[in-house]
């Protein structure tokens, strides 16, 4: 007799744990999904906020052409240094305050008398009014403080390559 009851004691006393564990990973479970929605909500917020600070394509084009073409006929008119190769050109933004973004091209660039060195220069074209550039350090400041831009090309320096070639054409027709 002594023997059922303390069997039973344990039955009730392992089923009291079961019933424990249970809610405890029920509550679990519930509040890890809640905070996944949570983060899905927060996830979906920064997007639609992210596509609210920057342009639709097309009008984002019209900044990169702009940017493109205005570092293009910078290097042509700015000489020495002679641009002969690009690398990691990207469109970036730099917030300013209010709601007013700096658009801006960044990237590296070898110069006709630092290529046997393999020393690449940092530059940065800023969409302002018009525009303005930067060489070195200052180039590099200006850069690593902004953020990059979502664009359909992600390196720009085939685009800006080709165009600081045509500007030296247009001048050098002989080139």
């Amino acid at each position: 007799m002594m023997h059922k009851i303390s069997e039973k004691k344990q039955r009730s006393g392992l089923l009291k744990i079961q019933l424990y564990v249970s809610v405890l990973m029920l509550a679990f479970f519930i509040t890890s999904c809640n905070s996944m929605s949570e983060r899905n909500d927060q996830t979906k917020g920064s997007s639609d906020t992210a596509q609210l600070t920057h342009k639709p394509d097309a009008a984002m084009d019209s900044v990169v052409l702009f940017l493109l073409d205005a570092s293009a006929k910078d290097f042509h008119n700015n000489q020495p240094p002679v641009p002969i190769g690009f690398r990691n050109v990207q469109i970036k933004n730099l917030p300013g305050p209010g709601k007013n973004n700096h658009y801006m091209l960044c990237g590296q660039f070898l110069a006709q008398d630092k290529q046997e060195k393999d020393e690449w220069i940092d530059f940065v074209t800023i969409k302002t009014d018009p525009y303005e550039q930067w060489l070195g350090s200052n180039a590099l400041t200006y850069c690593r403080e902004a953020r990059p831009v979502p664009y359909r090309v992600n390196d720009l320096s085939a685009a800006l390559k080709s165009r600081v070639d045509a500007v030296f054409k247009s001048d050098h027709p002989d080139r």
